[in-house]
């Protein structure tokens, strides 16, 4: 019996969107500590800006990996978001999930940019509720409270992403970059 033989080219790697991704993911990194400086980190979701405004220019798979990579790489090399609580690995999942909504969303839809950045943060919120959930259950805290808080403590960076980012691929598509 003969094993057929794959003879289909790979996919040639896309190093432009791989670049675009990796810029996406270096801001991520580098817009928040300059929110932490004054306090205001976890009160206005800084890494989510650059995700949420690369998505527009990505496809959902570029995007995805922009938003899983930079938490990651943020919590290597600065210790933010930390890894325990698993606060990096929850935004992981948050990140990846809002890069990809808002990219597919752009991608399929006509909609306005505010209705893209809102289903990226519906998306992010709704995988950050089950992470926080079921990680407080397994670390025995009280799981609905945790959850509530999480969710509470986001609406002013929600609110600035749905100003900041329209706002910003409106002039990035302007200048056509």
């Amino acid at each position: 019996m003969e094993v057929p033989v794959n003879t289909e080219r790979p996919a040639p790697l896309d190093l432009r969107s791989l670049s675009r991704a990796a810029l996406v993911a270096a801001l991520a990194i580098a817009l928040p500590p300059v929110f932490h400086a004054v306090k205001l980190g976890s009160v206005f979701l800084p890494m989510y800006l650059p995700i949420l405004a690369g998505a527009f220019f990505l496809s959902p798979v570029h995007a995805a990996l922009a938003g899983a990579t930079a938490p990651l790489v943020s919590a290597a090399l600065t210790g933010m978001p930390p890894f325990y609580p698993p606060v990096a690995l929850w935004m992981v999942g948050e990140l990846s999930a809002a890069g990809a909504v808002v990219s597919l969303v752009n991608a399929r839809t006509g909609v306005p940019p505010i209705v893209s950045v809102a289903a990226g943060l519906l998306a992010a919120r709704a995988v950050q509720a089950v992470l926080v959930f079921v990680s407080a259950e397994l670390m025995q805290l009280p799981p609905r409270f945790l959850t509530l808080a999480a969710f509470v403590s986001a609406w002013p960076g929600m609110l600035l992403a749905l100003v900041a980012v329209p706002a910003a691929v409106a002039s990035l598509r302007r200048n056509r970059t």
